[in-house]
């Protein structure tokens, strides 16, 4: 138990804590990009004084979404290949990141459907 909390220390000395609210702060930030324009496709509905239409719009910003996800999913999965089981550490953050993406796009949905 001691050696797990030393190395925990360790972790914490090597910035793990910012590192992990970074990768998820900009996971949730795509998560609302991707709610957004997908909202956008459901909704259908014009963007007051827009030259591009809704589902335009809904579409770039869905692309934008997954390209950032996809950075910060590979970063994520990169850094954690240097630990110990990194395999486990890896599945469980790419289901991790679907799960939560999942769920703020629901309740971005609900949230507009009010």
């Amino acid at each position: 138990m001691h050696r797990l909390w030393q190395r925990y220390l360790v972790l914490l000395d090597n910035d793990l804590s910012p590192k992990i609210f970074d990768n998820f702060k900009n996971m949730v930030l795509c998560a609302l990009l991707l709610a957004a324009g997908t909202d956008a496709l459901r909704k259908g509905h014009s963007l007051f004084m827009s030259p591009v239409d809704s589902s335009t719009t809904g579409w770039g910003l869905i692309a934008i979404a997954a390209i950032l996800m996809v950075l910060n999913l590979s970063d994520g999965i990169r850094r954690l290949a240097r630990l110990r089981y990194h395999i486990v550490w890896q599945i469980m953050i790419v289901v991790l990141y679907v799960f939560i993406s999942e769920r703020v796009v629901e309740l971005v949905w609900n949230y507009r459907a009010e």
